[in-house]
């Protein structure tokens, strides 16, 4: 089943005057969302390593693994990808593009990384260490290498490039666990009963009449943290799955509307 079909629906207050009954609008809601275990990379049974292709997106390799391209938001969910855009790796002619409209230079240096450096025939510095221009390797017997032994500069192309190839390497679930996924996610993206779900299971948060007072400038911002994973949890509204959150809300300026 595709992903959005699956996510509750809510209720979302419309914007009102003061001479207006309070509307509300029946949608998806898009915020709610399950994550995979943190620890499911130990089990090696459950997930396989997969390297994505120029070209290929979620719904190719959902479709030439598991038959269904309706099945792509698994791959996404288990590598806890939430923006494709960013997230998923690029191909050659977007990567090009990208470089072009992020950098004046794309040939500019990025920064500069260490040089492998040997001592007594065994490896002293590591290559690949992000370091500054001035760098110089000194050795245990106080020589002091050269800049060009030292570092080398890595462009903001070889940069953006490397952030893309680490990109290239996922995990997808094994068929069974794939089953598993889809069997279970409705049940857990669901909502817990309370007096705020209809009889449809539809939430429905009544709105406050101090809203008709609230202008563009009020805002509210939240964050959940988990703090007890156990299998697939819900990290919003205290869906099913979830044991202990924490929520801590701050709140901007609230400006009320002056009448002349």
């Amino acid at each position: 089943m595709a992903y959005f079909s699956q996510l509750p629906n809510i209720y979302v207050g419309e914007g009102v005057t003061d001479d207006e009954s309070f509307k509300y609008r029946l949608v998806k809601n898009l915020f709610r969302r399950t994550v995979t275990r943190v620890d499911m990379d130990k089990y090696i049974t459950l997930l396989e390593p997969y390297h994505v292709g120029d070209h290929e997106t979620p719904p190719l390799i959902a479709h030439a693994m598991y038959g269904d391209i309706n099945l792509d938001w698994i791959i996404l969910l288990t590598n806890n990808i939430t923006d494709v855009y960013t997230q998923w790796p690029k191909n050659v002619n977007e990567l090009q593009s990208f470089v072009a409209a992020n950098y004046d230079n794309p040939d500019g240096i990025h920064h500069y990384e260490t040089n492998e450096v040997l001592y007594n025939d065994e490896i002293f510095i590591q290559k690949g260490i992000q370091v500054n221009n001035t760098f110089r390797a000194i050795l245990p017997d106080g020589t002091t290498k050269s800049e060009n032994e030292s570092v080398y500069p890595v462009t903001n192309y070889e940069y953006e490039d490397y952030q893309n190839e680490l990109k290239r390497q996922i995990k997808l679930p094994t068929p069974p666990i794939v089953e598993m996924i889809d069997n279970e996610f409705e049940e857990l993206i669901a909502y817990e009963p309370n007096n705020e779900i209809d009889r449809e299971g539809n939430k429905k948060t009544l709105l406050n009449s101090s809203a008709r007072f609230l202008d563009s400038s009020g805002s509210a911002t939240g964050s959940v943290v988990i703090t007890d994973n156990v299998g697939t949890v819900t990290s919003y509204d205290n869906g099913p799955g979830s044991q202990t959150t924490t929520v801590t809300v701050s709140y901007t300026h609230l400006t009320l509307p002056t009448k002349a």
